[in-house]
């Protein structure tokens, strides 16, 4: 009987894992993947940062952000670029949000999509899972808030969530349109970044990115604070020691760039990683050039940082839209400065590409600015939208793509770009 009952339970499994693929698993996705990200979808989400930046809100007073159906797809669908889900969307409509996401998975024989469907209620005090859906297959709504409820007790234990959770009071939701009331305490901010940083990188980068933190602050210390020295007399010896590592060349790759990133961006590592200070920023005590300018090497190099751990195409997208912010209200459009973003893009995709130990050899090599990348002094910049308009305009236009052929005929024939 022992022996019947237990083929019976295996019976049961194997026919569960065969028949709960099939019910879950699509052949078509129900959310098509966005198209690519225009600088004005860019633009526009970072002013929506921008115009809602914590840091700039009164402590422990209510604030609210409203957005409409084509906004928080426009949102949403920033997040899948970033973590590369295949689609997701949503459909708003009064106390209720019905969001439908679309992930790509592994081949197998079930299908290549899985397709995930949530019906969220708003509830005071926050939302009420009202039905979940994978593929064919729904999950008593009951359940799945149940489930929800239990994860949501569980991770109050964790000080970040239990801090965001308390900052964030009521959410509705009407006709083509999401209300998200919050409270924000300034040291949470700080306390985000660091649970981002824990949860997104694994523990053997972050000690590969202080390890690099560390050996930038020893090369900078000799120099006088508030100084300005030659990106190459860092770059050499920082890379350097990446060769004498004698670890992947990718991964020392990428842990050297986004650290050298990280600091001329004014973020400290080691605060990031392993303090508990109420800020993660620190001004460079040095300040580093390329071709004898700052602007050039922060350039470069965060785009190569930003190549390197995210994709060249948001890389450049990142890059053209400050230039097109600075055409209109800032220093005005350079095609220096887009030079030198994608001459990082293209390191910091060779860095971690097939070419990633060619190109740590290279950088450990440099002795000249020359040797990191042209120098694109040559190019117009600092032009007014109008001028720009007159010139090149619009972005995309064949005069403005002559100008991009030009700029990437040049980055070819540089070792470091080939």
């Amino acid at each position: 009987m022992k022996r019947l009952l237990g083929w019976g339970a295996l019976f049961a499994v194997l026919a569960a894992l065969t028949v709960l693929p099939w019910l879950m698993l699509d052949d078509a996705p129900a959310v098509e993947p966005p198209a690519q990200f225009r600088r004005t979808d860019l633009a526009w989400i970072k002013s929506l940062f921008e115009k809602h930046d914590p840091r700039g809100q009164t402590p422990d007073v209510v604030q609210s952000i409203q957005l409409d159906e084509a906004e928080l797809d426009r949102l949403l669908n920033y997040a899948v670029e970033l973590r590369r889900v295949s689609g997701i969307a949503a459909e708003l409509t009064p106390g209720l949000a019905t969001l439908t996401a679309t992930l790509t998975v592994p081949p197998n024989p079930f299908g290549r999509y899985l397709n995930i469907t949530a019906e969220l209620a708003d509830v005071p005090g926050g939302i009420r899972i009202q039905s979940l859906q994978f593929g064919s297959l729904p999950l008593p709504g009951t359940l799945a808030d149940w489930t929800a409820r239990l994860a949501h007790h569980w991770l109050l234990r964790d000080k970040t969530y239990a801090a965001l959770a308390d900052a964030f009071s009521q959410v509705r939701f009407d006709e083509n349109q999401a209300t998200l009331d919050y409270r924000w305490n300034p040291g949470l901010l700080t306390r985000l970044e660091r649970k981002s940083a824990e949860l997104l990188i694994a523990p053997e980068d972050q000690a590969r990115m202080l390890a690099y933190a560390a050996q930038l602050d020893t090369l900078l210390k000799p120099h006088p604070r508030g100084s300005t020295v030659p990106l190459v007399s860092i770059t050499a010896p920082l890379f350097t020691y990446a060769l004498q590592t004698g670890n992947d060349a990718r991964e020392e790759n990428r842990a050297a760039l986004t650290a050298l990133a990280a600091y001329l961006g004014g973020i400290s590592l080691p605060k990031l990683l392993e303090g508990d200070s109420h800020s993660i920023r620190r001004a460079p005590r040095v300040l580093l050039s390329l071709h004898g300018r700052r602007d050039f090497a922060e350039h470069f190099v965060i785009s190569a940082a930003l190549s390197a751990n995210g994709g060249s195409r948001l890389a450049n997208a990142i890059g053209l839209m400050k230039e097109v912010e600075d055409a209109d209200r800032g220093s005005g459009f350079s095609f220096t400065d887009l030079a030198n973003d994608r001459a990082g893009v293209k390191l910091g995709a060779r860095a971690t590409g097939d070419a990633a130990d060619r190109v740590r050899q290279l950088l450990a090599a440099a002795r000249s600015d020359a040797d990191l990348l042209p120098d694109f002094h040559d190019l117009p910049e600092f032009m007014p939208q109008t001028e720009f308009d007159r010139r090149f305009g619009p972005v995309g236009g064949p005069r403005y793509q002559r100008m991009i052929e030009r700029i990437d005929a040049r980055l070819a024939t540089h070792p470091l770009a080939q």
